[in-house]
């Protein structure tokens, strides 16, 4: 292991044990942008509904179930040995709701490729090093038509991290995204299929009422210098 990644993962729980400590000087004065479910919960004590878009094995719904003991969540995860891990791994909770879906703007079954590395499976067309290793027909639902089928009202926190197809997801909420608090999202600074870039979410989120809150965790692995001759 190299000194930096050592380093980082130090560092990384020297932050946790901070911002688990619970106490009201923490809370007031722990500086924003390092950790978005502890700033949400800071945000929105007393979230009661949230979604998990993308739940993949259930490691973010845990923690906000963590965060939000009082709260339902409703996860999404389309791929069948995803979701398996994801039932296995949450079994015990009782408040969080496991759904085999993908969210999208268009509902019915799809194909999706699927990679050894099971965090990158995605509906857009990716541009990977490494093949798929197979294929599966999954399920996607509207987000808007999922709510008025489960009765739900409103959505207090959703997260949303699915390779490239947020907007599509985000998109399917319709009118009902007005009805949404806030929502957290992967994106990317530099053009790819798999990532959303910053400025097309950040023109979508304004468009419908939404106000940039913060960045977290900015990796600068894939990013590099334009050059205008290209």
């Amino acid at each position: 292991m190299g000194w930096k990644l050592w380093a980082g993962q130090l560092l990384e729980k020297g932050n946790n044990l901070i911002i688990n400590s619970g106490r009201g000087f923490v809370n007031n004065h722990y500086p924003y942008g390092k950790n978005w479910v502890y700033d949400i919960k800071r945000l929105m004590p007393q979230a009661a509904i949230i979604f998990d878009i993308g739940a993949n094995v259930g490691d973010v719904s845990l923690e906000l179930n963590r965060r939000f003991p009082m709260a339902t969540i409703w996860a999404f995860e389309p791929v069948s040995v995803s979701f398996t891990d994801f039932e296995r791994n949450t079994k015990a909770i009782s408040n969080i709701k496991g759904y085999q879906l993908a969210a999208g703007d268009v509902p019915g079954i799809v194909e999706i490729p699927l990679y050894s590395e099971g965090t990158i499976n995605t509906l857009k067309n990716a541009e990977y090093d490494s093949p798929p290793i197979g294929a599966e027909n999954i399920t996607v639902a509207r987000l808007d038509e999922f709510a008025r089928q489960n009765q739900l009202t409103h959505i207090d926190i959703l997260k949303i991290d699915i390779e490239g197809y947020e907007l599509e997801a985000l998109k399917g909420a319709g009118s009902f995204i007005t009805n949404i608090k806030y929502i957290i999202a992967e994106i990317g600074f530099e053009r790819c299929p798999t990532k959303t870039h910053f400025t097309d979410m950040d023109f979508f989120m304004e468009a419908n009422g939404f106000q940039l809150v913060n960045i977290y965790a900015v990796s600068y692995t894939h990013l590099r210098a334009h050059d205008p001759d290209s």
